[in-house]
């Protein structure tokens, strides 16, 4: 008799839901009939739209990327650890050793975003990153931010960039890594191109910087604040003579 009551009030629910909705009319005059309708139109929009916004992404694939490619680019300069990238071109720049710093530079920075790792049942954090084409100094760098409060400290802590991932242009300035699409030796050429891909997006999308020739800041420790100017000690008094033996006294 229970079970009879179980299938009994099932039933009643799927004649509700499928049925029985759709001759119940709605305060504003529509019938449930015409909410399910409303409903799976919603859900064609929806599809299409998605459709849509695949077909508008963006195609990463001819670029230095391996698989997961990027998602989107996005404006770097409104991301609280990317807002020093000029303090860290110009310590990029001091750190060449080479005194790159006396002469002009130009820089192109570009923004990435990957897509979202899924982590268990939720999806991570966006990773984020930006890629900083040195014109003179032939190279590609993958930095993914700094830390700004450091910065404010010392210039010289804006280090990130310079000691983030490098890509040569140039063979002879170093190995590629594996990473970068098994583009290394004989492949040089290919890994060229993908970066040759890089570069245009960046003057497409990214920002264009021009590093006048600086002077670096100077190193050496801090004087601590509050102290002031070091005060004198105090002048002791002289010690006595000693007694003379001189024979004229």
């Amino acid at each position: 008799m229970r079970l009879l009551s179980i299938f009994a009030l099932v039933f009643l629910i799927s004649f509700l839901l499928h049925g029985g909705l759709k001759d119940r009319v709605a305060p504003d005059g529509r019938t449930g009939q015409d909410m399910e309708e409303v409903a799976d139109a919603a859900d064609v929009a929806d599809e299409a739209d998605e459709e849509l916004a695949q077909a508008d992404q963006e195609d990463f694939s001819s670029l230095i990327f391996s698989q997961p490619y990027p998602a989107r680019h996005f404006d770097f300069e409104r991301e609280y650890v990317f807002t020093i990238i000029e303090v860290e071109i110009k310590n990029l720049l001091i750190g060449r050793n080479d005194d790159s710093f006396k002469t002009k530079n130009h820089l192109c920075a570009v923004g990435y975003e990957f897509p979202r790792s899924q982590q268990g049942k939720r999806k991570g954090p966006a990773r984020k990153e930006v890629v900083v084409y040195w014109k003179e100094g032939k190279m590609l760098y993958r930095w993914r931010g700094g830390d700004p409060k450091a910065v404010e400290q010392d210039f010289y802590n804006a280090r990130s960039l310079m000691y983030s991932r490098s890509l040569p242009l140039d063979p002879n300035q170093g190995v590629i890594g594996e990473e970068e699409a098994e583009d290394s030796g004989d492949k040089f050429e290919n890994y060229k191109e993908r970066a040759e891909n890089v570069i245009a997006d960046c003057e497409s999308h990214g920002k264009l910087y021009e590093i006048e020739p600086f002077a670096p800041p100077p190193r050496g420790f801090k004087r601590p604040e509050g102290e002031g100017r070091p005060r004198p000690s105090p002048a002791t008094p002289p010690a006595p003579a000693p007694p003379s033996s001189s024979p004229f006294v």
